[in-house]
């Protein structure tokens, strides 16, 4: 009987030692295995399915950046600042051979207005159609790409004048170049938000002066030359394919 129960007793005092043994290895098990997180499979999709071409529309806000020498009062002041400010508006369609590079089309249009009460008036409009080369770097979610573009290409200008009551046109045109970045968002499959900031260069040298009596062409200096440099912020939708 005395052995009996020293078998039992014995026994009872090894189980939590082997309990702990066993829970210990149980431990070092699932330590020692690999973990493996599958990738979601939303962006595996995501990522074999960048679009190859993109069609998109923008507007926004613009401002030249040419100098306007001495203002004196503060009316000219806010002339100043009516004729370089501006809204933008435009569109763009590029082509992606490769997953990072693409080229395509961009054109823009900037519009501002100024006037002093019954002096002087002025409506400028200039555009530019360039072709632009991109370069595509997608953030880790695989929806978000950034976007790097250079621009090269023709600009037209023009001016509507009104001095009292004569009114002058000044048109002219030239090449300019930029760079923009801008952030391309995809809602979906077909559709994207973007958001845009460009840099444009450029200066007229020739303009032709139009009035109600003769035309004129007016060659101008580096110092008097029209300078188109100039920056916008825009906002666009974008369609993918």
């Amino acid at each position: 009987m005395r052995i009996l129960v020293l078998f039992f007793l014995t026994w009872y005092l090894a189980s939590p030692g082997l309990h702990a043994q066993s829970t210990q290895a149980e431990w070092k098990k699932g330590r020692d295995q690999p973990s493996h997180k599958p990738v979601p499979k939303e962006q595996e999709a995501a990522k074999s399915a960048l679009p190859k071409w993109t069609f998109g529309i923008n507007g926004g806000y613009g401002y030249r950046l040419f100098r306007a020498g001495n203002v004196t009062t503060a009316a000219n002041e806010k002339y100043i600042k009516s004729l370089k400010s501006g809204i933008v508006y435009g569109g763009h369609l590029s082509y992606y051979p490769w997953t990072r590079f693409g080229f395509g089309l961009r054109y823009e249009k900037y519009q501002s207005q100024a006037e002093t009460e019954g002096e002087i008036s002025e409506d400028v409009n200039i555009q530019h159609l360039s072709g632009l080369f991109t370069y595509r770097s997608m953030l880790k979610n695989h929806k978000t790409a950034v976007l790097t573009s250079l621009l090269l290409g023709y600009q037209p200008y023009q001016n509507k004048t009104k001095v009292g009551e004569e009114q002058l046109d000044f048109s002219g045109n030239t090449m300019g170049w930029g760079v923009s970045v801008g952030l391309e968002h995809r809602l979906g499959e077909k559709f994207s938000l973007n958001l845009t900031g460009t840099a444009m260069m450029g200066a007229i040298y020739k303009l032709k002066r139009k009035t109600d009596l003769n035309t004129a062409t007016l060659h101008l200096s580096k110092d008097d030359s029209v300078d188109l440099s100039r920056f916008s912020v825009t906002l666009g939708f974008g369609f993918l394919k």
